[in-house]
């Protein structure tokens, strides 16, 4: 008899051994800033050790798809009927909203599609007798498409003649520089569809003219607009990123994490193992800023292992002080060894019991419905990365092993 095929079970990915979450957290509006700061500086030093390597959130929080433009491509299509039955008044007016359609959604936009219906809205306006329309319809075309060019199969003599004195026209005006700011910094700027650096971005030069510029960062809703960019002159864009709905949840559960109460609290809060378990994070990291009564900022950072109950605790911050103890460096080196030194302590075993039971909290209603609800202010990335192992150390006492609860 013939064997029977069983279907074998789809790959998992399997989850970094050693994944650590980080999370900056103001438990006071005025705190905002400096949570972001101190956040930064405990990345940048875990990232320039060499030991810890930092994962694309886009892992956890996949960017959506692309929905495309159906509207504005059955505009071109119709516009391209009409062009091919010699009909130039009616092409140019679907070509004319075929481009708008695509130009109001920047986000989906497909730099070479835009770049060829301004192109044939200039050719059908060239038809019309039109020439000063059809040259800015060429100049559009290649602000959207630098790179594109007239067919000559399709294209006659007199497009090919305008579409080059719009292009040497473009090309003869001094350019114009594109200055990118986001909270939270690190994003990818795409102007179109190209990735032109990272914010802060201090300055692309483009030619003068209206352009589609998206701002992509891992775990945050995508930004999508146009930037009329001024000759000579720098054009400044700024935009605070909305989280994606997923690390919005993240972002109040560390809020209520880090509070003070939680921090002064002998066990793990709930909701550093429902971090951990979402993120697939065997670390979490808090860095927590506030303001005393004489308007001076402080920071807090508390780290856990979540797979053996490890805990640092009394890494305290004086935003005072550039350097040593009490330095928001100081403070990172220490989160560093307990990420790459906290190993058990010798002759015990790694805990059978982790943070984050069968029956998780992650699963439970009201956990993620007063998560929501939480009104503290948080700054700052989620960052994930993971770490290579080494012989333990306890960075509070300076014996073998981790800090246990």
């Amino acid at each position: 008899a013939p064997k029977k095929v069983v279907d074998a079970p789809a790959p998992v990915r399997a989850a970094p051994a050693n994944a650590v979450a980080i999370f900056g957290v103001a438990r006071q509006p005025a705190a905002t800033d400096s949570a972001a700061k101190l956040e930064d500086t405990i990345t940048r030093r875990l990232g320039s050790a060499g030991d810890v390597q930092f994962v694309d959130l886009a892992t956890a929080f996949p960017p959506p798809e692309p929905q495309g433009n159906p509207r504005g491509d059955a505009l071109f299509d119709e516009g391209r009927a009409a062009y091919d039955n010699l009909d130039p008044d009616a092409a140019a007016v679907k070509f004319k909203a075929a481009a708008e359609a695509y130009v109001q959604r920047p986000g989906d936009l497909r730099p070479e599609k835009l770049g060829e219906t301004y192109l044939f809205q200039g050719a059908s306006q060239l038809l019309n007798g039109d020439v000063a329309g059809a040259k800015a319809a060429f100049t559009n075309a290649l602000l959207a498409e630098p790179s594109l060019t007239p067919d000559a199969g399709l294209f006659g003599q007199d497009v090919q003649r305008v579409f080059s004195e719009a292009q040497s026209d473009l090309n003869a005006q001094p350019q114009g520089t594109l200055v990118v700011n986001t909270q939270p910094q690190g994003a990818r700027v795409l102007v179109r569809g190209r990735d032109v650096g990272t914010t802060p971005l201090a300055g692309a030069k483009l030619a003068p003219g209206r352009y589609p510029v998206q701002v992509v960062l891992p775990g945050y809703a995508p930004f999508a607009t146009y930037v009329e960019v001024k000759p000579s002159a720098p054009t400044e864009l700024k935009t605070k990123l909305g989280s994606a709905p997923g690390l919005s949840a993240l972002r109040d559960a560390a809020t209520k994490a880090g509070t003070e109460a939680a921090f002064d609290a002998d066990g793990a809060p709930p909701e550093v193992g429902a971090i951990a378990e979402r993120l697939n994070a065997r670390y979490v990291v808090l860095a927590a800023t506030f303001q005393d009564k004489k308007g001076r900022l402080h920071g807090e950072v508390q780290a856990w292992d979540v797979r053996t109950k490890n805990r640092l605790r009394g890494v305290e911050v004086d935003f005072g002080k550039r350097d040593g103890k009490g330095s928001a460096d100081y403070a990172a080196d220490q989160v560093h060894t307990f990420l790459t030194g906290a190993a058990l302590p010798q002759g015990r075993e790694e805990s059978k019991e982790p943070l984050v039971s069968s029956d998780s909290v992650l699963r439970k209603p009201w956990f993620w419905a007063a998560a929501a609800g939480v009104a503290a202010v948080t700054a700052g990335v989620v960052y994930v990365a993971t770490t290579d192992r080494s012989p333990g150390f306890n960075p509070v006492n300076g014996l073998p092993g981790g800090i246990s609860f």
